[in-house]
Order: C-alpha cells, then sequence, then structure tokens
C-alpha cells in the first residue's frame, strides 16, 4: 500500500511540467532537423502531438508552424512543403498530404 501513496504523491502539477520538459526538447528536434537522423525528427512530431493531447496542453506557438497540422510530417522547406505570399497572408501548403494553413490576417483594404 504503500507504494501506491508513492505514486501518487507527485500530482497533476508535476506531471504537467515533465511533459513541458518532454515538449520542449522534441521542439528542439525539429527545430534542428539536420543535427537528427530522419526517423527521429518525424516520430518527435507525432509524439509532440501525442504527448500535448495526453496532458492537455497546447502546442507552444513556435512550435505550430515546423510540423503539418493533419499528416504530421516535419517541414522541410523547398522539399515538402510550398510557402506563398497572398494578399498579405502566408499560405503553407504541404506537399505531401495537400493540406493547406493561412497565417496572417489577410488584405488590409478593410482598414481605410
Amino acid at each position: 500500500m504503500s507504494s501506491r501513496n508513492k505514486r501518487r504523491s507527485g500530482g497533476k502539477i508535476d506531471r504537467r511540467e515533465i511533459a513541458r520538459s518532454s515538449q520542449m526538447r522534441l521542439i528542439n528536434i525539429l527545430e534542428n532537423p539536420s543535427q537528427f537522423d530522419e526517423k527521429i525528427v518525424r516520430s518527435s512530431a507525432q509524439h509532440l502531438v501525442k504527448i500535448s493531447q495526453r496532458h492537455r496542453l497546447p502546442i507552444p506557438s513556435k512550435a505550430r508552424h515546423l510540423f503539418c497540422r493533419r499528416c504530421l510530417v516535419p517541414y522541410r522547406y523547398g522539399e515538402n512543403v510550398r510557402v506563398r505570399i497572398l494578399a498579405g497572408q502566408r499560405v503553407v501548403t504541404c506537399l505531401e498530404c495537400s493540406s493547406i494553413r493561412r497565417y496572417g490576417g489577410g488584405p488590409k483594404h478593410h482598414r481605410r
């Protein structure tokens, strides 16, 4: 019975802190893909999403633009992703799954 109490002593806050540190390690892998094997980089995007879902943590804003949210493939600009600027919006197209993400506010003609 004492082993059960030891397991529960951590609590929700400690569990989330451990998950956040794991997120940071995975983001580091995604930001520096040339230092790691391709298999590790691909799996780190999947693990980042799984950890975030399991612990109900948001994906940090600096990592949201590093991989496709649909197929979870890390972006390699010029190889598997196309970036265009259209009317003030950044349009990112994943060439693996053809998903399109639009970032930014769009045209500014409404401000006149």
